[in-house]
């Protein structure tokens, strides 16, 4: 864990008080960018195919904050960085601070952010799935550097949100729905 501190560290480390409400905003709602793209497809097209695309990213989406969210961050019960004296001292949390008690692995905001863009990569093909990660990476980064999560908080966050956005989209082809 030496390592993935100080990786944590100089994220946090590179806060500038003109960036800090840019990141700050980032890390507290960009996320629902997905949500937003999705919608802008169902608004532009209005077909039923595009209303079930948009429906199912919908689905890859929450189903994935509730793996995260109410399954693995209990059994995981992984500690935040704030969570420990020794580095909340170190830390210069931008917004509030978490709990000590408040569990970071896998980081909520890195599986959605993730799950999103896998289901836009399967759905919409590999020139806005690069867009769309390279998004959901940048963002999820946004958590280093507010302080709130370790680097492999998010690491697990992408894995497990690909995961749910790919499960859901080979479930949903196979019931045809």
């Amino acid at each position: 864990m030496p390592g993935e501190t100080s990786i944590l560290l100089f994220f946090n480390g590179l806060r500038a008080p003109w960036l800090d409400p840019i990141v700050g905003f980032a890390s507290d709602w960009g996320l629902y960018v997905y949500l937003l793209a999705l919608l802008a497809v169902l608004a532009s097209r209005r077909t039923k195919d595009d209303a079930r695309t948009a429906r199912d990213g919908w689905l890859a989406f929450f189903f994935s904050l509730f793996v995260s969210e109410t399954v693995l961050k209990p059994l995981i019960g992984r500690l935040r960085p704030t969570g420990l004296a020794s580095l909340r001292e170190q830390l210069h949390v931008l917004g509030t601070v978490p709990p000590p008690t408040s569990t970071g692995m896998p980081s909520g905001t890195a599986t959605a952010c993730m799950a999103g863009a896998t289901w836009i990569a399967l759905r919409f093909g590999p020139r806005w799935g690069a867009l769309a990660i390279g998004g959901a990476i940048l963002l999820s980064l946004t958590r280093l550097y507010v302080g709130v999560h370790y680097p492999s908080d998010l690491v697990v966050g992408w894995v497990l949100g690909a995961l749910c956005a790919i499960g859901v989209d080979r479930f949903t082809r196979w019931a045809g729905a």
